[in-house]
């Protein structure tokens, strides 16, 4: 990337949102026109009367929708920008645990967005590809992230979608527009992305890599010139791995190889949809409007053609109507019914679930549910083989709870469900059969777990002591990592609490007047060590002093020392001074074992001063030395690259005594080589990496090798982070480490919700895509 480059893409973007405002009102023309071609077309009074009034919204609303279009959209590029540096999920998603919290209304929404955007992408996604191509090249991007790219066709939907919003109009006229809309913006933004692709390209600027087009009718973005058929930028993997899904933020980073089976449930069987997975949390699933259809229509078919009706029975008032659309659809749903009982019913485990189809769509939905929840588990490759063995074998069990037990899947605390949760999220410190530990681990499973496949479940209650019996079997084996990890917490707090104090104090130093007055080694150590000392003295302070150790005092002491000027004008004052301030400086630094070695190039820089005033010679200049940077102690760096540093203000980054790096594992900012560990250039602006969840897990290369271990502690100013390995070991680090050693490759995030989670946010996702394809 050349700074030609961002200025053109920039300008790009600039003048994309400026002429937006033309942009939707040809989609709102368009959209009208559609809506005038349905109301011809229409069959019926009632439905007619519907697009006409649609219509006549649209007209009436049309200029303020595309004049407060273009604000939309900026507002929507900002804060997306914001997100994912937060890394905020997308509005497009729904979560499972969500589900229960939405109503009708939210439900129909979400559903509608992501129709709207699935539209959308089908209408863009062969000119999008090159596009992205180019735009993430012009942003100086090491390889093709559609994410990155601010004129993707979400940022316009969505802005859309926030103007309709604004108009106040029924749920029916806007349900009437966003169809025509999703379409007529597609093919907008079709013709838009064509024509800056080609304004990209005459400017010169090279596409990272070129968009080819799978066989499933996706893209994958590959370089010719790169090796292999790889791109420089991809990391080594095949180009086939970096893929433009149709839905993108239905898919999340984390996504697992099992979420590419859920469709194949959801193409067989679209019995789980969003509304019916939602009535299944709430425990009325025989409320949903679905489900009485079926029911109604198989009752009134009963009593109608088959003779089985009884002249004083009636069927209660319903708004079911039996016409020819409706029997055909009741039809074909009670057919999936059937399909989905004979896969239920299938040789997949032993259980028969002869209850579920006595149950109706409720216990066969909870038992879908459960299959699918199974099936993103055991095929989530995080998970070792023998870890999704025993995942699979629980399947019997869990079907058997999911009848018994429904609130297995709205209840977080549920025992079933921590137990899943507790087996697999203990699972991921192990990257492979072979680490410590996982033996000791899996045979804890066997022991405890596994038996409930043979048992016949009747309530949460069979999970309760199964749950306890591996809990305190693993607690006996962690209680010394435990007490070893809290250590390292209780040091790394301390670290923190002093940091932020010192830094406090280090600004008051820098205020006073005779600051300015000292050469820089002075005042770098005045900063930093001695502001540590001051920060150590006030909160051991239990004797309500005000300057608990007289540290305070020696602030005042050296400055006025280290000022040849002043005190070659009282040179006994200045003989009498020295050697309390050197014992006092021994005694500070020993508070906050503060290595002597460190020490070099300020006591070589005030023992300098001291012989001037003691000899009479001139003064150096001290506005040039002033301006200096402090020099570092590279002899001690070389041989013990683990030594804590302090040769920066205390406001830079926490620093740690020796005993508490020890104790806590810290890892610094050094190489073993001594060297800074620099982190390449990645074009993301300072502080932009995402934040981590207490209970992520990583792989961090530690001495050479990679280790997986969990961030199990965050400081609570978010300054250090500490990481603790299904062995015990610890590792803890600063936040500016951290985001270096994300940047250069060598702090991989392997998960950041739970398996479970994951799992249950496929089912989710497997029950928007079948609602997508649901014509209601």
């Amino acid at each position: 990337m050349t700074g030609t480059d961002a200025q053109v893409f920039e300008h790009t973007v600039r003048h994309t949102l400026d002429q937006s405002h033309r942009l939707l009102e040809r989609v709102l023309e368009s959209t009208r026109l559609a809506l005038q071609s349905l109301e011809d077309r229409s069959r019926t009074p009632g439905e007619r009367h519907g697009l006409l009034e649609a219509r006549q919204q649209l007209s009436r609303l049309c200029f303020t929708m595309a004049e407060r279009y273009p604000g939309a959209l900026r507002q929507t590029m900002a804060q997306d920008t914001l997100d994912r540096h937060k890394h905020t999920r997308s509005l497009f998603t729904v979560h499972f645990d969500e589900l229960e919290l939405m109503d009708e209304h939210q439900i129909h929404e979400s559903v509608e967005r992501a129709r709207a955007r699935e539209v959308l992408a089908e209408a863009v996604d062969a000119t999008l590809a090159e596009f992205n191509g180019l735009a993430c090249a012009a942003q100086g991007l090491p390889n093709v992230n559609p994410e990155s790219n601010p004129l993707r066709p979400e940022m316009f939907l969505q802005a859309l979608q926030t103007v309709v919003g604004q108009m106040q109009v029924t749920d029916t006229v806007r349900r009437d527009w966003m169809g025509p809309m999703a379409q007529a913006l597609g093919a907008e933004l079709r013709t838009l992305y064509a024509d800056l692709t080609a304004q990209l390209q005459q400017a010169g600027i090279k596409p990272i890599g070129y968009a080819m087009r799978q066989a499933d009718g996706r893209y994958a973005y590959t370089l010719a010139s790169g090796p292999q058929g790889h791109s420089p930028g991809f990391a080594n993997e095949p180009a086939h791995a970096v893929v433009v899904p149709t839905a993108p933020a239905m898919q999340p980073a984390a996504a697992t190889t099992a979420d590419a089976a859920a469709p194949a449930h959801a193409q067989q069987e679209a019995l789980l949809t969003l509304e019916r997975l939602r009535h299944l949390l709430l425990g009325d699933l025989g409320g949903a409007p679905t489900g009485n259809r079926v029911t109604d229509f198989a009752a009134h078919f009963a009593r109608t053609f088959d003779g089985q009706h009884d002249e004083a029975d009636t069927l209660p008032p319903t708004d079911f109507e039996p016409t020819v659309p409706a029997a055909f659809e009741a039809l074909q749903e009670m057919n999936q019914v059937g399909r989905l009982m004979e896969r239920l019913e299938s040789p997949r485990t032993p259980m028969q679930p002869s209850a579920a189809a006595s149950g109706g769509l409720g216990q066969a939905l909870s038992q879908e549910v459960v299959a699918l929840m199974v099936d993103n588990i055991a095929q989530d490759p995080r998970l070792l083989p023998p870890v999704q063995q025993v995942v699979r074998a629980l399947e019997p069990a869990l079907m058997q709870l999911a009848v018994a037990d429904p609130r297995f899947f709205s209840d977080r605390d549920h025992p079933a469900r921590r137990l899943l949760q507790e087996i697999t999220d203990r699972s991921l410190g192990f990257d492979n059969v072979q680490a410590p530990g996982f033996e000791s681990f899996l045979l804890a499973l066997h022991d405890n777990a596994l038996p409930l496949a043979q048992t016949t479940i009747q309530s949460r209650d069979d999970f309760e002591p199964v749950l306890e019996q591996l809990q305190q079997r693993w607690s006996e084996s962690e209680a010394q990592r435990e007490q070893e990890r809290k250590r390292a917490i209780e040091s790394l707090w301390r670290a923190e609490q002093r940091h932020l104090l010192a830094s406090r104090l280090a600004r008051q130093i820098r205020h006073l007047p005779e600051f300015g007055l000292v050469p820089a080694e002075i005042g770098a150590f005045l900063q930093g060590p001695w502001s540590q000392v001051l920060a150590q003295a006030r909160l051991n302070n239990d004797s309500g002093q005000a300057d608990p150790g007289r540290y305070r005092e020696f602030v005042d002491a050296l400055l006025w020392s280290a000022q040849p000027e002043e005190t070659r004008k009282n040179p006994a004052r200045l003989a009498r001074l020295v050697p309390k301030l050197l014992a006092r400086l021994r005694e500070g630094l020993a508070t906050i074992g503060y290595p002597a070695t460190e020490l070099g190039p300020f006591m070589d820089t005030l023992m300098r001063l001291h012989q001037l005033a003691f000899q009479g010679t001139a003064t150096p200049a001290t506005g040039q030395a002033a301006q200096a940077p402090m020099p570092t102690s590279t002899a001690a760096t070389a041989t013990q690259p683990s030594t804590p540093r302090l040769d920066a203000p205390a406001d830079d980054e926490p620093w740690l005594a020796p005993a508490e790096a020890k104790e806590s594992g810290f890892m610094e900012s050094f190489g073993a080589s001594g060297q800074p560990l620099e982190a390449p250039d990645t074009g993301a602006a300072p502080g932009s990496t995402p934040d981590m969840a207490v209970g992520t897990w990583v792989d961090l290369r530690v001495d050479g090798h990679w280790e997986r271990t969990q961030l199990t502690w965050v400081g609570p100013h978010g300054t250090l982070f500490l990481f603790t390995s299904a062995s015990g070991r610890s590792q803890s680090m600063t936040r500016r480490l951290r985001d270096r050693l994300m940047a250069q490759g060598a702090l991989r995030v392997v998960s950041e919700q739970t398996v479970v989670g994951e799992a249950l946010d496929a089912v989710a996702r497997a029950a928007m895509r079948n609602s997508v394809d649901t014509r209601y």
